[in-house]
């Protein structure tokens, strides 16, 4: 049986991941370093992984607006890094399963690129606690989760590894991006920001396109 790797610096890695995302809302790039404005090509590439379970997150729903969702695993310092094209997100595959009753799943994104603009997970910024959202599976179903807390804590502090790395209590939705002020390498931003959503009902079936 392999054993389940946990995330030990999970937000230095759905953070470091911002090293990588330079801020696209300061017109003074002369002040942010080269190595931040090069932007994409900079990123570190995720693991790839690949997710066997029929029931695996494919997208992600979120004010209307859907974001592809990609199996990704962590590095062997365990690391997770979303995927370098900051439209999708990333679901850890070591994390719970949608739909599974218990467990954080465990959904990761980039903030912003220089080059790319805004990541899908900038809209984590502007979720409120009652809000809605809907992870669609591979095996044609929506699942709906409503907000139910916020958090954001510096990079430096102390994370919430606990719920992160859990597989056991309550079925939660967890989406992990970058926050507050940008504050270049290594860095990237300085606080790494927590959306927990829980299951608002049976999944439904996905209507075909």
């Amino acid at each position: 049986m392999r054993a389940r790797p946990s995330i030990t610096v999970v937000c230095a890695a759905a953070l470091v991941f911002l090293g990588g995302c330079a801020t696209t809302s300061d017109p003074d790039t002369a002040s942010v370093p080269a190595s931040v404005t090069e932007g994409k090509k900079d990123m570190p590439p995720p693991v790839a992984a690949i997710a066997d379970d029929p029931a695996a997150p494919v997208s992600l729903t979120l004010d209307g607006v859907t974001a592809p969702t990609d199996p990704v695993a962590t590095d062997g310092s365990g690391t997770l890094l979303p995927p370098q094209d900051v439209s999708r997100l990333g679901w850890w595959v070591d994390s719970a399963m949608p739909g599974g009753g218990s467990g954080a799943i465990v959904v990761t994104g980039h903030v912003d690129d220089v080059d790319q603009g805004d990541g899908f997970a900038a809209r984590f910024a502007d979720v409120r606690e009652g809000d809605e959202l809907t992870v669609s599976t591979g095996d044609g179903r929506a699942r709906e989760y409503r907000v139910d807390r916020l958090l954001s804590v510096g990079k430096e502090g102390n994370l919430p590894l606990d719920e992160i790395n859990r597989l056991d209590g309550p079925e939660t939705l967890l989406l992990i991006t970058c926050g507050g002020e940008f504050v270049g390498p290594p860095l990237g931003y300085a606080n790494n920001d927590f959306v927990f959503a829980v299951p608002t009902g049976p999944a439904a079936e996905v209507p075909a396109p």
